[in-house]
């Protein structure tokens, strides 16, 4: 089975062939003012390669920096930080080591109930007691 990247090359290898001579004019012969565009244009190929980088422009790197910020914000977590899990349950951190991947959470003030979860279920930090982070 071909990869994407050899397929890639043999299309673009396929339709950088050049037409044999012949009495007919081409398009490359009959470049005028918006020739470029007109033979970019007229390309299905470059409409997909347009595609796919309008696809990693708008929709790849803006979720790459969200993962950072995320990444960041769970390696960074300390004592004390109030938290939100992806379950909705809010609680304290009671021990956080930066190598280790649970954080204990304390959920209850009354009893000081404890629970330990994995460290990438972590939503968010919340900034105020009662706030909600954003």
């Amino acid at each position: 089975m071909l990869s994407f990247h050899q397929l890639a090359i043999s299309a673009l290898v396929l339709l950088a062939q050049t037409p044999e001579a012949t009495g007919t004019p081409t398009t490359a012969d009959n470049t005028g003012a918006g020739g470029f565009v007109t033979q970019f244009l007229s390309n299905p190929l470059n409409l997909v390669l347009f595609s796919v980088m309008l696809f990693m422009l708008l929709v790849v790197r803006p979720q790459r920096t969200e993962m950072k910020k995320l990444q960041q914000m769970l390696a960074s977590l300390k004592k004390n930080d109030r938290v939100v899990t992806s379950g909705g349950i809010h609680g304290v951190v009671v021990q956080a080591n930066s190598g280790d991947s649970t954080v204990v959470l304390r959920i209850d003030e009354n009893s000081g109930a404890r629970i330990t979860i994995n460290r990438e279920s972590i939503a968010r930090v919340l900034t105020e007691p009662g706030g909600d982070g954003a």
